[in-house]
């Protein structure tokens, strides 16, 4: 059985008191998911009916999906459009950080994945103020983009 390629990195801006709006406006992009804190989890199923779940989000947060095609691409390579994104946005970055917010690339893999970041480019998310994330899933399955350990780890 051939294994299929499964991978994906997610821009996400997360804090206590992250209002989605601003940072939609800070970047100019609008996001695939946000929540405020106290606001109820859900879960927006293929067929586009949600879930909303009892328990809430205990923080706020933001988060941009990479696009289909470039989630076809090795990490490392969905690494490098993330940055070639974020470096014209420097600024609005260091304005989202000045609110106490943080900002991270979320890499996810379900499949056999390698990821190798060249010092240069460690160096230029750190001076982005960005932080990377991994999460490895042991067992192959079909995630949407919306898949990421990190905000349900935090406690969204």
């Amino acid at each position: 059985m051939s294994e299929k390629h499964c991978c994906s990195v997610s821009l996400i801006v997360g804090g206590l008191d992250l209002e989605p709006d601003v940072v939609t406006s800070v970047l100019g992009w609008h996001p695939n998911r946000s929540w405020r804190r106290g606001e109820h989890k859900r879960f927006t199923r293929p067929d586009g009916t949600e879930r909303v779940f009892d328990s809430v989000h205990n923080w706020g947060g933001w988060k941009l999906f990479t696009t289909g095609e470039e989630r076809e691409r090795s990490l490392e390579d969905q690494v490098a459009a993330w940055m070639e994104r974020l470096r014209a946005k420097s600024q609005a970055l260091g304005s989202l950080r000045e609110c106490g917010w943080e900002i991270q690339l979320d890499c996810f893999a379900a499949t056999s994945e390698c990821l190798e970041l060249p010092s240069a480019m460690l160096g230029e998310l750190a001076g982005l103020g960005i932080g990377l994330a991994l999460t490895f899933s042991a067992g192959f399955h079909e995630p949407g983009p919306e898949s990421s350990a990190v905000p349900d780890s935090a406690g969204t």
